[in-house]
């Protein structure tokens, strides 16, 4: 293999998000939570009085299509872990429930995907890829 400094940085960024997406997602599967119904609950539980979808869309957004986002929010409900008030979706008891047995498994992967790393060398690696997208045109930022 070629010193880190002969390779390229889109392939080591590709490999390691289809890694951990991979990952991410087989472990959530494994209670019965998709990704993105992951992400709707989450966001549900930064805003315990609910939020409207439009505005739940906007935020989860960048993460999967406005269609996916949509779909995961329908699912939540067609499993009773959220449900509509008025303009507003709000998680119920069962949501929340299902929102803490996932967290604890996304704190488990957090952990297994830091193993041998530092809290410096994390950062830099964050901040470096923050700088990556930009000087390339991009723009990205995570709630």
């Amino acid at each position: 293999m070629q010193p880190p400094l002969q390779q390229p940085i889109g392939f080591w960024t590709a490999r390691a998000g289809d890694a951990i997406r991979r990952r991410t997602r087989g472990r959530l599967a494994e209670l019965g939570v998709s990704q993105p119904q992951w992400w709707v609950l989450h966001q549900l539980s930064l805003h315990p009085d609910g939020m409207s979808r439009d505005d739940m869309v906007a935020i989860i957004g960048p993460n999967e299509s406005d269609t996916v986002i949509r779909e995961a929010i329908d699912t939540a409900a067609d499993k009773h872990w959220v449900r509509r008030d008025g303009d507003l979706v709000v998680a119920t008891d069962a949501g929340r429930e299902r929102f803490r047995a996932a967290a604890q498994a996304q704190q488990d992967l957090d952990a297994e995907r830091r193993l041998g790393i530092s809290d410096d060398e994390y950062a830099t690696t964050i901040t470096v890829l923050q700088r990556v997208i930009r000087n390339v045109g991009g723009d990205a930022w995570h709630w």
